[in-house]
C-alpha cells in the first residue's frame, strides 16, 4: 500500500512540475555565426497531458514565423524541433532549454532540411512572462 501511494505522488509530483513548464518565455538568442535577436517560445498543456508549442524570433529586425515539428518535455527540460524559411532556404532548428526559476534557457543547433548542413548554432534564454 505505501508503495502505490509512493508512485500515485511521484506521478503527480512529476506531473505538477512540467506543467510549471506552461506559459510564454520571452528573451534573446546569439549564435556563433554572429545572428542574434529576439526570441518567443510558448509552451501550453492540454488537459490530457498534450504538450503544444510556438517558436518565434527576429533575425535582422524582422520577424521569422516558424512550424514546430517535434515537442519532448521531460520534468524542466523541453526539446523542441522547429522548421523555418529563410530566403528561400528550408532550414530545421533543435532547441533545448532548462527552467531553472522564472528562467528557461539553453542551446540551439541550426541545420538545412536539404542537406543537413550545419548553419548555426548558440545559446538562448527567455524569462516567464
Amino acid at each position: 500500500m505505501r508503495f502505490v501511494f509512493f508512485l500515485t505522488f511521484c506521478f503527480v509530483l512529476a506531473a505538477a512540475f512540467a506543467a510549471g513548464l506552461a506559459g510564454t518565455y520571452k528573451g534573446t538568442y546569439s549564435g556563433s555565426a554572429g545572428a542574434s535577436g529576439d526570441i518567443v517560445v510558448a509552451l501550453k498543456q492540454a488537459d490530457d497531458g498534450a504538450w503544444t508549442s510556438e517558436v518565434t524570433f527576429t533575425l535582422n529586425e524582422a520577424n521569422v514565423k516558424t512550424k514546430v515539428t517535434s515537442l519532448k518535455v521531460d520534468g524542466a527540460k523541453v526539446k523542441i524541433v522547429y522548421e523555418f524559411d529563410l530566403d528561400g532556404n528550408g532550414l530545421e532548428s533543435t532547441l533545448t532549454g532548462e527552467l531553472k526559476d522564472a528562467l528557461l534557457a539553453g542551446d540551439y543547433h541550426t541545420r538545412t532540411t536539404a542537406d543537413g548542413s550545419a548553419v548555426d548554432e548558440g545559446t538562448w534564454k527567455g524569462t516567464a512572462q
